[in-house]
């Protein structure tokens, strides 16, 4: 599936929509830590990848004013790259490139995780909902980061 930017209408809008997509990305990753001691392992790794499609688009938002879809990390994570480039941030944006060189594997299991978890026709293990918790939770701590960059720099 490919990335679209949809334009809302609402470019001035005061910040709400970033903060909102933030706090249910949190929410959902609450939820999958949760669900990984309950062994509810399917549901895991799809609150997982929610989380953090949503946080990624939070920063996406903040920085383009759009509304972004589409669901691959990978993907979302290029885009957020490329827009930093175009914004003379290109160290900020190798650090992205470094954690998806690093990550390649997981990343790809992270980017399936949402058909597999509901459409599969196995289950996910303890292990492999751990596993995609702790890179979901890796990427909502790069895009933390990043965001303390942009936005201090910015001050």
């Amino acid at each position: 599936m490919g990335i679209l930017k949809v334009s809302n209408g609402m470019e001035n809008m005061s910040g709400n929509y970033p903060v909102l997509l933030k706090r249910r990305a949190e929410s959902m990753m609450k939820l999958a830590v949760r669900l990984l001691q309950e062994g509810e392992h399917d549901l895991v790794v799809l609150n997982a990848e929610y989380a953090v499609q949503l946080y990624i688009k939070s920063l996406l938002y903040r920085l383009s004013g759009e509304e972004w879809r589409g669901r691959s990390a990978r993907t979302l994570l290029g885009a957020l790259a490329l827009i930093l480039e175009e914004n003379r941030l290109k160290e900020v944006a190798e650090k992205i490139y470094d954690f998806t060189r690093r990550n390649r594997r997981i990343l790809a299991e992270l980017d399936e995780a949402h058909t597999r978890s509901i459409y599969g026709a196995f289950e996910y293990s303890r292990d492999q909902a751990r596993a995609i918790v702790d890179i979901a939770q890796s990427i909502i701590k790069l895009i933390k980061e990043i965001e303390e960059v942009i936005f201090k720099r910015a001050r």
